[in-house]
């Protein structure tokens, strides 16, 4: 160092000589330069190697081409597994063992035992493929069942309770005839059925729609009509008309008209009443209407109501 360096040295602060020595180190140390990356080597699958040993008298042996060791991972052993569970599943469900033969059916009267289960769908069935919700769903869909229920037992056997709806009046609308539930609703006739009211009317007057679990009447007409069948036995189908309402023809020679609803023990009364009154003065009349049981009145005249 020069002798004017050292005064300019001296003259420097003490901060401004030490960036200085730092500045003169950090140059003479070189970098130093990165290791190189050694790419790791795949490690080779192991491998079985077989010897065969040939006859002593050539002394030598036979060497095979080395195969691979396989080894059964996870997901391999899990998917033979699925597959096994899978095979088995099939055949459970397939098993003749677990099929249903033939259900057996309770309560049913309206319905043959036949007719229940084909619109249950269950016989030839699996057990295990049965839902009794939907087999209830599918049995409640008609109009003729009222409850159903359905039990599965061990190992193919299905028995179907049914509650039925049974009619309280035929009823023929128009030239087609439907029987009809104490709640109005109508289905199509099973055969022959004690003690049902019999309801004739020219032009249709139910309301039939697609819906079969939908009242085609009011209930209150076939109660009024019961009632009015019930005093008066021995007049045949009572008629059904939109405007006069229910009506018989008498033995006598008149048409009776009584209305739709209301109180018909008390305008039967009225109606013995009238035919007494006229029978004992002669008069032969064509109608007797008591559709009013305020003001009954009747016609010599024989019009259709």
């Amino acid at each position: 160092m020069t002798v004017g360096e050292r005064v300019g040295w001296r003259d420097r602060t003490r901060a401004e000589r030490v960036r200085s020595r730092r500045a003169r180190e950090e140059r003479l140390v070189e970098p130093v330069p990165p290791e190189p990356k050694v790419k790791p080597r795949r490690a080779r699958k192991p491998r079985r190697r077989y010897d065969i040993a040939l006859p002593a008298e050539l002394g030598a042996e036979m060497r095979l081409p080395a195969l691979p060791v396989i080894r059964l991972g996870v997901r391999l052993l899990t998917a033979v597994l699925l597959v096994v569970t899978a095979l088995a599943l099939q055949g459970v469900l397939t098993a003749p063992s677990f099929r249903v033969g033939e259900a057996s059916v309770i309560g049913a009267r309206l319905l043959s035992d036949s007719q229940v289960r084909s619109l249950a769908l269950v016989d030839g069935q699996s057990v295990f493929q049965i839902d009794p919700q939907v087999v209830i769903r599918r049995l409640l869909a008609y109009p003729e069942v009222a409850t159903a229920e359905l039990v599965v037992r061990w190992p193919n056997r299905v028995e179907i309770t049914v509650g039925e709806r049974h009619p309280m009046a035929q009823w023929e609308d128009g030239g087609e005839t439907w029987w009809i539930s104490p709640e109005g609703i109508a289905f199509i006739q099973h055969g022959d059925w004690p003690g049902l009211v019999s309801l004739v009317s020219d032009e249709p007057m139910l309301t039939v729609s697609d819906d079969p679990l939908v009242p085609v009447v009011d209930p209150a007409i076939l109660q009024a009509a019961a009632v009015l069948s019930g005093q008066i036995p021995d007049v045949g189908p009572l008629h059904v008309d939109p405007v006069h309402g229910l009506g018989f023809d008498d033995p006598r020679g008149w048409r009776a008209s009584f209305g739709l609803t209301g109180d018909m023990v008390t305008r039967v009364r009225v109606y013995s009443f009238l035919v007494e009154y006229l029978t004992a003065r002669g008069v032969h009349p064509g109608i007797i209407s008591v559709e009013d049981v305020a003001a009954p009145y009747y016609s010599l005249e024989r019009t259709s109501p």
